[in-house]
């Protein structure tokens, strides 16, 4: 999959032929806006989170241990409840068609969405999905259900907190996004 990069304005939403389909969502890819180091400069990078990693390094050799993800995955990081970031949960699906994923592998994709230093923006919904992290078989996809682009202003608001112990599943929130983790070829 190639990784388009622009200065950091508006970028163009390609359909992701690398994701598996979800019963009635689109799949489209998230753009990215990443600082390129500490206090630098933010760029647009189409992908998943693995892949937004992969090309920051090349516009900064130096990425990952900037911003410290050369450090051990500390899952504690990942239990602060959604309820207490203001978040209110609809439901929670665990009953879902979706294959298993390795919950190490869940966990793992969770940390590095818990501390990028940018946010995604997914496409308006409703039913649209972006596969936000992929890594040995383990997704992680974001949905909007909203007819307006989805924004948040630091993408730890993904952290599925207690939840995640679920290696398959959709959480759904009030305020129409949901996140699904599920096995998914990466």
């Amino acid at each position: 999959m190639m990784i388009h990069v622009l200065p950091a304005v508006a970028a163009p939403t390609v359909a992701n032929k690398d994701a598996s389909a979800i019963p009635g969502y689109g799949i489209e890819e998230l753009t990215w806006e990443l600082q390129t180091a500490p206090g630098g400069p933010a760029v647009n990078v189409t992908g998943t989170i693995e892949q937004a990693f992969k090309h920051m390094k090349t516009v900064n050799p130096g990425f990952i241990s900037d911003f410290g993800f050369d450090q051990p995955v500390n899952v504690s990081s990942l239990s602060m409840p959604l309820e207490s970031r203001g978040y209110t949960i609809d439901h929670i699906t665990c009953d879902v068609v979706f294959e298993w994923a390795y919950l190490v592998e869940i966990q793992t994709g969770m940390f590095y969405l818990n501390n990028i230093p940018g946010k995604p923006t997914n496409g308006p919904g409703p039913g649209n999905c972006g596969r936000i992290s992929c890594s040995s078989d383990a997704a992680i996809y974001w949905c909007n259900d909203t007819v307006v682009n989805n924004c948040p202003q630091r993408i730890g608001l993904l952290n599925m907190g207690p939840y995640a112990e679920l290696t398959k599943g959709q959480i759904f929130m009030t305020d129409n996004w949901n996140v699904i983790v599920r096995y998914d070829e990466c």
